[in-house]
């Protein structure tokens, strides 16, 4: 977890003003985090914090690509990301990241908020629903050929076009032809 504390920001001394750091993450960062669905990348993080008198404001930006796994033919792929967002840090009595409304709460004798967490689950909602390798330059599938022919040889085996006789009732009344 040495790695993680790079992404420490200290900001007890800073004047109440915006601030720009910028951070590198890559593939030891995600080693960090254990059932991570993505498995390394390079990724540039701009941070503009924003100090208050009794408050913090995190403006994250995430661009780069991260590695993951292809949901159609269980390969790795590297998927572009691009993602911002923001996270009001309050300063309280003691630090709770999990609460239900939409701010973070610090300790006020803390100097300094790790926000490695944040770069971790931004990541993750930067990466879409399904994982599937991007089109070539000729707009064929980038997937593994021998992973989707396998795939097509046993999709195609379980087709067949006669119907169960007990669906085919059913059938019948959801159409309202029942007799």
């Amino acid at each position: 977890m040495k790695v993680l504390t790079q992404y420490s920001v200290p900001f007890r001394d800073l004047d109440n003003s915006d601030y720009e750091y910028n951070f590198i993450v890559s593939d030891s960062f995600f080693s960090c985090f254990e059932k991570s669905e993505i498995k390394g990348g390079d990724i540039e993080v701009k941070l503009i914090l924003s100090k208050k008198p009794n408050s913090l404001e995190l403006d994250l930006t995430l661009t780069g690509s991260v590695k993951i796994v292809c949901d159609r033919c269980l390969e790795d792929y590297f998927q572009e990301i691009n993602f911002n967002d923001k996270i009001s840090v309050e300063l309280g009595d003691e630090t709770n990241f999990d609460t239900d409304k939409d701010f973070v709460v610090l300790d006020q004798n803390v100097n300094e908020i790790n926000i490695s967490q944040f770069i971790y689950e931004f990541a993750h909602f930067a990466i879409p629903l399904s994982h599937y390798h991007p089109n070539d330059k000729n707009g064929n599938c980038g997937c593994n050929p021998k992973m989707l022919d396998t795939l097509k040889k046993y999709s195609n085996s379980k087709k067949n076009n006669t119907v169960d006789p007990r669906w085919e009732k059913l059938t019948e009344i959801k159409n309202n032809n029942v007799k």
